[in-house]
């Protein structure tokens, strides 16, 4: 119904149980709109804390990024280092590894050295044992090759 198509001279005054009906409709609609501004400032204020959750944990992994990043240029930088260092070798004069020994700058790096330094000393020293083994069994080998050797050559009387 359109408002300006109303004619309020032949229209009676509204009864008073209608009145009521509509201040009641009115007292609704308004306590209807008072729930729904409640509810948009609830949602609001949640979408707030989410929002400063995510950004929380947006730079969170910001700093873990720069951290690991960091990390990863220490370490690039360390195995750097650690290329250009000159290899032990065997060759090498007592005052060529006392330099290299004191080219070694941490406590790390010198424990990793000596460490290698075992594992190739272990290594060596198996490889040795089992070619004294080996040079060992060649020795009895050919004695007893020489033996038999000498035993067809010699004359059976």
């Amino acid at each position: 119904m359109n408002p300006e198509s109303i004619d309020i001279s032949s229209q009676s005054p509204p009864e008073p149980k209608q009145v009521v009906q509509w201040l009641n409709e009115v007292k609704s609609l308004q306590q209807q709109v008072q729930d729904l501004m409640l509810e948009l400032d609830a949602a609001q204020k949640s979408a707030d804390s989410w929002r400063s959750r995510y950004e929380t944990e947006g730079q969170q992994r910001r700093n873990d990024i720069a951290t690991r990043q960091d990390q990863i240029n220490k370490l690039q930088t360390e195995i750097a280092d650690l290329r250009t260092q000159p290899e032990f070798s065997t060759t090498l004069s007592n005052d060529a590894i006392a330099l290299q020994i004191n080219g070694i700058t941490s406590m790390t790096a010198l424990q990793g050295k000596l460490f290698e330094v075992w594992t190739d000393r272990d290594n060596v020293l198996a490889a040795l044992k089992k070619e004294q083994l080996a040079h060992e069994k060649t020795r009895k080998d050919f004695t007893m090759a020489l033996a038999d050797a000498m035993d067809v050559l010699t004359p059976k009387n």
